[in-house]
């Protein structure tokens, strides 16, 4: 009986023990953040990803008696690094996700609503705080709103084929591009990525033109509404693009439109801002959206910062934050990273003067992805559906009841 009892002290002790253990290793855990960042610089810049946001991590840490470890996930593996990670122990306390990702944290209670961490003087200087409120909480800081899809142009291919300005509208698009088959042998007259593996290229090949089309890609409720008159209208018009050659010989083949552009041999692309600017294309012009049968939109990146609930030091974490998005942390980002505009009143613009009231004339233009579930998936279904229409083996009409039935079937 009382080798019984020791055997049970014993073992309470060792309990006890792990225990305490536990209690000092999430003490320590607490002074310890994990920060995931996403890759934005150039592949030629003088300061990498990594590089920079240590240097910040370290400035937060000295100032907070704390340590930020920073880990840049790579794009090709992003959605199942985040997957993997916020589902075992091995995930951030911060990172930055986007639109498209966020219906699953939020469905799973993974993300902290961060706006008790932030005062009204705090969201009063963020331009697009209240984007961040989605699906009944404060679960996204709003961090790289920019980055908008637009038509850009090799203005001396243009004016070879005889075009003077930029097209404005979608029959103006299909008239300058008869123009360059009709006088630039070898010129592919609108290139766009159809032969990516990941469904983002859907961000500037199709998006534009469903939305300029009316579409809308879900209702209030979060109903799937692509299977429409607008969103037919936009396909066919995609289609018939195809079908006429105007995007290539080899339609599903270009995964990335900077290639055929840069090379000369592509008179528009569809192209973020800050791949524009860097274009190797001397004399280039744009048009931030065109005209369909509705009013010219098209889509801006509205990537956030997030806190994890399994964060051990929520209030540390929410300091961090506000320090990565602070005006000193922002503007040195945006002039060495990234050209993007301001996300705070108190940062001034420093990006290019050809994009200086982009945000401002043209902003009723610009639209983020909706949040809604299964967004990933669907959006995957629809852009594997529509590669299939460009090489002849679906209709339009096909492609988004597939799509459709799919989503209702699996996702919904």
């Amino acid at each position: 009986m009382k080798q019984r009892i020791l055997a049970i002290t014993l073992v309470l002790i060792m309990l006890a023990s792990m225990m305490a253990g536990c209690g000092d290793s999430s003490e320590s855990e607490g002074n310890e953040l994990t920060l995931w960042m996403a890759p934005m610089a150039s592949s030629d810049a003088a300061v990498t990803d990594q590089e920079f946001w240590t240097e910040v991590g370290n400035e937060f840490g000295a100032a907070h008696d704390c340590t930020v470890k920073v880990e840049i996930i790579p794009w090709d593996s992003y959605e199942e690094k985040y997957l993997t990670g916020v589902t075992s122990t091995d995930g951030p306390d911060i990172g930055w996700l986007y639109m498209e990702m966020f219906y699953d944290y939020i469905e799973m209670g993974a993300l902290a609503d961060l706006n008790d961490y932030f005062t009204e003087e705090d969201k009063a200087n963020y331009l697009y705080y209240d984007m961040g409120n989605i699906l009944g909480g404060q679960y996204a800081l709003p961090f790289i709103v920019g980055n908008p899809r637009i038509l850009v142009a090799n203005m001396d291919i243009l004016a070879q084929a005889g075009v003077e300005a930029v097209p404005t509208n979608w029959d103006e698009l299909t008239a300058a591009c008869d123009a360059v088959l009709a006088n630039c042998p070898g010129i592919t007259p609108l290139a766009l990525e159809w032969g990516s593996s990941h469904y983002g290229s859907l961000n500037g090949s199709f998006w534009p033109f469903f939305w300029s089309a009316g579409g809308e890609i879900v209702d209030a409720e979060g109903n799937l509404t692509i299977n429409t008159a607008e969103g037919l209208e936009a396909l066919t018009f995609m289609n018939e693009m195809a079908q006429k050659g105007y995007l290539g010989t080899s339609v599903t083949s270009c995964d990335d439109a900077r290639v055929p552009f840069n090379n000369g041999q592509a008179a528009f692309i569809v192209s973020d801002t800050g791949n524009a600017l860097q274009s190797d294309v001397a004399n280039w012009d744009y048009v931030t959206a065109l005209s369909g049968a509705q009013d010219a939109e098209t889509m801006v990146a509205a990537d956030s910062l997030v806190m994890f609930e399994s964060c051990e030091n929520k209030e540390l974490a929410a300091e961090l934050i506000k320090y990565l998005t602070s005006t000193e942390v922002m503007t040195k980002y945006h002039q060495t990273i990234t050209d993007q505009p301001p996300i705070t009143v108190d940062e001034e613009y420093s990006g290019s003067e050809v994009f200086a009231d982009l945000f401002t004339k043209d902003s009723d233009m610009l639209r983020a992805l909706p949040v809604f579930k299964g967004a990933s998936s669907m959006y995957d279904s629809l852009y594997k559906n529509i590669q299939s229409m460009l090489l002849g083996e679906l209709t339009p009409e096909e492609v988004l009841t597939k799509t459709t039935e799919y989503y209702d079937s699996n996702l919904k």
